[in-house]
């Protein structure tokens, strides 16, 4: 029983300790929440194990090896072509054959993890812009109550009629349906969020620690990013090594069979070709993938200017409101509108360079070795 007891504080210990990781004091460090969500990855676990299988594959080969070169050499000139050609296959191709799987599926790892990165930094932009939403609509669900109450106490002094008093009440009550369905949508980007992590899906966090966006974004040349990405991508360094390994293959081939008209050399060769054929539409691909998203990027970062300029006139028009207001030339009604159109303005111009942040997120990760392992065959 005392066993039992010390294994469940353990347990409970433990939880705990992996919960701090990335919501200590409750709040959310999206950085720290990635690296869990990369642990708890099914595709990466995925991965991990592809990779292991493949040096366990590549240990029995060498082991198997010696033997079929004792068969290749008892053999000797006795053995027909198909039955050498096996032998030598089994000798070296296969340990070739092992260490390229090796390599995939560390290129497919790397990818899946970008991926995750991806999926989270997503869905965190768009949490941050939930959040913005629901302070404003807390703004004007604040509003609407006050100019519900004052409506109620000028009907009870005779100063409104009973349907101002009621287009007030509608007011409130939208507002408050507002509110709700802004606070819903947070709480359910939130969960979508904890499903990425691979954790408790109804985690709350009252902080939000890191905020992504880029006020003054810096573009390179296309050039630039699409020469990165033909190097670095791991569709591109898959294909090359599948070019390397296929030419491995063939030479294996041709030591028994170097009639080029033979079938064994003519299907080696088509395999070479099948191989290079492949890599030049990974590079259309990608080409085409790097324009798409130079050309998000640009679009997205010349609409910054509008949203700055809507801010400015927000504030100059909140500015004026507040002089006007302190004065008493104007209503408290008109100047929380003002308030609430300068939070609005705010909220757009924010939620644009996360917008922003994120096409730059997409594109560098392009020029990596990408973010979508439905481009890797596995």
């Amino acid at each position: 029983m005392n066993k039992i007891k010390i294994l469940a504080v353990t347990a409970a210990l433990t939880l705990c300790t992996s919960t701090a990781v990335f919501a200590e004091g409750n709040s959310l460090d999206i950085d720290s929440l990635i690296n869990t969500a990369i642990q708890n990855s099914y595709d990466v676990k995925s991965a991990d194990i592809s990779i292991k299988q493949a040096q366990n594959s590549y240990t029995s080969d060498t082991k198997n090896a010696a033997s079929y070169s004792d068969q290749l050499d008892k053999g000797g000139a006795t053995l027909d072509q198909y039955t050498r050609l096996q032998l030598m296959e089994n000798i070296s191709s296969s340990e070739q054959q092992d260490k390229f799987s090796e390599y995939k599926y560390g290129q497919i790892k790397t990818v899946a993890e970008n991926q995750v990165k991806l999926s989270a930094y997503t869905q965190y932009t768009s949490i941050m812009n939930d959040k913005d939403a629901v302070d404003l609509e807390n703004q004007k669900f604040s509003n609407a109550q006050e100019q519900y109450n004052s409506a109620q106490l000028k009907l009870s002094l005779g100063t409104i009629a009973s349907s101002d008093e009621k287009q007030a009440e509608a007011d409130y009550t939208a507002e408050k349906n507002q509110l709700r369905k802004a606070e819903r949508q947070y709480n359910s980007d939130i969960q979508s969020l904890n499903k990425i992590a691979g954790i408790d899906i109804y985690t709350q966090y009252s902080t939000l620690l890191r905020d992504k966006l880029t006020e003054s974004p810096y573009i390179r040349n296309y050039n630039d990013y699409l020469s990165d990405a033909l190097k670095n991508r791991a569709e591109i360094l898959i294909g090359q090594k599948n070019i390397e390994l296929q030419k491995f293959k063939y030479n294996v081939v041709n030591g028994v069979f170097s009639d080029k008209q033979s079938v064994p050399n003519r299907l080696a060769q088509a395999n070479i070709d099948n191989a290079s054929d492949s890599l030049e539409i990974q590079k259309l691909n990608i080409t085409s993938e790097i324009n798409g998203l130079y050309n998000d990027l640009q679009v997205k970062t010349r609409i910054l200017g509008s949203k700055k300029d809507a801010l400015n006139l927000a504030q100059t028009n909140y500015n004026t409101a507040q002089v006007k207001y302190n004065v008493g030339v104007l209503s408290r009604i008109d100047f929380d509108t003002q308030a609430a159109n300068l939070k609005s303005a705010q909220n757009d111009l924010k939620s644009a360079e996360r917008s922003i942040w994120m096409a730059q997120t997409k594109l560098e990760l392009a020029c990596g070795a990408g973010s979508d392992t439905s481009n890797l065959s596995n």
